[in-house]
């Protein structure tokens, strides 16, 4: 019999033995009696009138033991690594069957879901006692199918006891408790005093044995009553569809799901019970029952696993009766008498397959990036990717400037120097100073730590070749070399466009030399607390513009090449594709992995973009654009047919209350996120 039943139970007898003390007073006796058949669920109920409670817990580093009920759990943060919107309806309940039957539930053991606090956490339960070998067999299991799905981190320690939270129950508390029931003393005279002692010893007794607890940590209101997805048949679309509406309006959530080796069983039994009451008896009522359990066993026919399933939840849930009550956190600890049967498909749609903070450090610097379709925030940690470097891929009027804008700013408020290449002027607005490039620049031919005078020749030489179409290699370093490495570049290109045999080289040495920092160097210092770097007045020349660029890409690699550090800057480079042909691209996002320096690249289009180069940048943003767009991109970033669907479906984001529908990729995990464009830095030319 479970909680529920039990409860139903005494509530009926306790007001049948009422009404019937008003006939004669000696059925409060039986009452007391019912109390004490009753007494734990007395003791639950009446302890959490007051304050969510839960069993006495004992903590360990890694695990929590509840030695009343036998049961011991331990905790894990989980991020998705699918995304239930990008998955498609086949995929989706395909994805979450697989995973289900890869866990090997049994009816001791338990898998919680739960999110909360804008967290996603995990939970390995199951029934053992020390020294928990079975436990430990299954909770190896559980995390490693978990990992297939999830990323995960187990919880231990002071982040364990914060989850956990367990207070000791007031004794103000219980006064209040013991109090109401005395009214049946003034009702009943002498022998109302039985039922209240028996009532007072009992909740006194759980109180002094330490057997419940408050919940200070995780607290849900509402507990499921009854699974509705039970009496029909759910399609593949049916859950798919179930799935993003519950995911679109419950924030808050937690799902216990336990085998349940009985429900095949049972499903024929009932199902030939209903048959024989109906035909041989020719009992009409029999009919729904049988349809109920012709439904479950044709469910399980088609390969659904059976389950035990509760839902706790602080949002109502219509299909799963949701209800207030106040053992709603008790159930949490204790769910074995308040699971419902159920089927995976039932499950499916609880599972968190949404959101995203693609990491689970507990100390990382996060950046929101958005919203998926769901309304869930997606969030990218900075400190947990393999390398700082991210690519922001747009068509022209799609917010492409505007998304940078807006994550740089949150950079910039994090205290991490960004450096912008900005040919268009459209960062003006960053609050960073703002230099001309014709007017300084930085002085290349002498780069900081520099080992190696003729690495940086020929990379300098390179950087000209592949700019300007020069093929003669070897004249560009006839030229160059000996000299670089040795004072002004001013000098070093005014002096080779003298020695040079060649016209075309002695046009582009007079070009550099007198088009770049006319009136000095920019410093190393304003580098590195943050900068603009103006390109306009050189825009009109774009074998100059792609020239410089890649010299402030390696005057900049040359400072923190070799370096080891968490991420302290940013380079920008808008309209990218200037550069990112080049085969030098490749070496400077390969070299500045860790470096403490990572590479913003904002470009329109991926053509002529080495696959590697892609490879080597863990973090792309692609936003929504037009079908020819959208085209281009599906063979470089491999995209499936959802994340297609989803892009050409964007808008401009002035059409979209300052939003924009993008794509973020970050290694194997893909979000369809709605990016947040902060007004404040839109410019007229957005």
């Amino acid at each position: 019999m479970n909680f529920n039943t039990r409860v139903k139970l005494l509530a009926l007898a306790s007001v049948i033995t009422i009404i019937s003390s008003f006939v004669t007073r000696y059925a409060l006796i039986v009452l007391a009696v019912i109390i004490l058949a009753f007494r734990e669920d007395v003791a639950i109920l009446a302890l959490s009138i007051r304050h969510p409670v839960q069993p006495q817990l004992v903590i360990r580093d890694n695990y929590v033991y509840d030695p009343v009920n036998k049961l011991v759990h331990s905790f894990m943060l989980i991020e998705p690594l699918h995304d239930l919107l990008r998955l498609g309806e086949d995929k989706f309940t395909n994805l979450i069957d697989e995973m289900l039957l890869r866990l090997n539930l049994c009816d001791r053991c338990y898998v919680t879901f739960m999110v909360t606090g804008g967290r996603k956490i995990a939970r390995v339960s199951m029934i053992d006692e020390p020294p928990f070998s079975g436990f430990r067999d299954f909770q190896a299991n559980v995390v490693k199918v978990l990992g297939d799905y999830f990323m995960v981190r187990m919880l231990k320690g002071d982040e364990l006891k914060t989850i956990i939270n367990q207070l000791q129950y007031p004794v103000s508390s219980l006064i209040t408790v013991l109090t109401p029931p005395l009214i049946l003393v003034p009702l009943f005279g002498a022998l109302g005093v039985i039922p209240w002692i028996t009532y007072a010893a009992v909740v006194v007794w759980y109180y002094i044995s330490g057997g419940v607890m408050v919940n200070g940590g995780l607290q849900f209101m509402r507990i499921s009553t009854r699974n509705g997805l039970m009496t029909s048949k759910v399609t593949q679309t049916d859950v798919y569809l179930l799935a993003k509406a519950f995911h679109n309006s419950v924030s808050e959530y937690a799902l216990v799901i336990s085998g349940n080796s009985e429900l095949s069983s049972l499903a024929a039994r009932e199902y030939h019970k209903a048959s024989e009451s109906l035909v041989v008896k020719e009992r009409g009522k029999s009919y729904p029952g049988l349809l109920y359990w012709r439904n479950v066993i044709d469910r399980l026919t088609s390969g659904e696993l059976p389950l035990r399933i509760l839902l706790l939840s602080n949002s109502n849930v219509d299909h799963m009766g949701t209800i207030k009550s106040r053992i709603a956190s008790y159930a949490l600890w204790a769910p074995g008498e308040f699971l419902l049967s159920g089927l995976s498909h039932d499950a499916a749609v609880f599972i968190p397959l949404t959101g995203g903070k693609l990491s689970l450090a507990n100390d990382g610097r996060v950046i929101r990036i958005g919203q998926d379709s769901l309304g869930k925030p997606v969030e990218v940690d900075l400190d947990s990717l393999p390398a700082g470097h991210m690519l922001l891929v747009g068509p022209t009027g799609m917010g492409k400037s505007w998304a940078a804008r807006s994550i740089l700013a949150k950079l910039i408020k994090m205290g991490i120097g960004v450096v912008v290449i900005d040919p268009h002027g459209e960062y003006l607005n960053l609050g960073l100073p703002i230099v001309d490039v014709s007017e300084r620049f930085v002085n290349f031919t002498s780069p900081p730590n520099i080992h190696n005078v003729k690495d940086v020749t020929l990379r300098i030489a390179q950087s000209i070749s592949e700019s300007f179409g020069i093929e003669d290699l070897d004249m560009l370093l006839s030229d160059l070399g000996g000299v670089i490495g040795h004072g002004d570049f001013r000098l070093v290109f005014s002096n080779a466009a003298k020695r040079t045999l060649s016209i075309e080289l002695s046009y582009i040495y007079d070009l550099i030399s007198s088009e770049l920092g006319r009136r000095g160097f920019i410093k190393q210092e304003e580098l590195l607390s943050g900068i603009i770097l103006s390109f306009r007045s050189i825009l009109p020349n774009p074998e100059l513009t792609a020239f410089a660029m890649s010299q402030v890409m390696a005057y900049l690699y040359s400072m923190f090449a070799g370096r080891r550090a968490r991420l302290s800057n940013v380079l920008v480079v808008d309209e990218a594709y200037y550069v990112m042909g080049s085969g030098l691209m490749e070496l400077y996002v390969r070299g500045l992995r860790k470096s403490g320096l990572g590479v913003m690249l904002i470009t329109q289009t991926l053509t002529n973009v080495s696959a590697t180069l892609i490879q080597n940048i863990p973090l792309v943003l692609v936003m929504g654009g037009p079908d020819s767009y959208i085209l281009e991109l599906m063979s470089h970033l491999r995209l499936n047919q959802s994340e297609v669907e989803w892009l050409r479906l964007g808008l401009a984001p002035h059409m979209m209350g300052s939003r924009s529908r993008a794509l973020l990729i970050e290694g194997p995990i893909r979000r369809q996120v709605l990016v947040e464009l902060d007004p404040s830095l839109k410019p007229i030319s957005d």
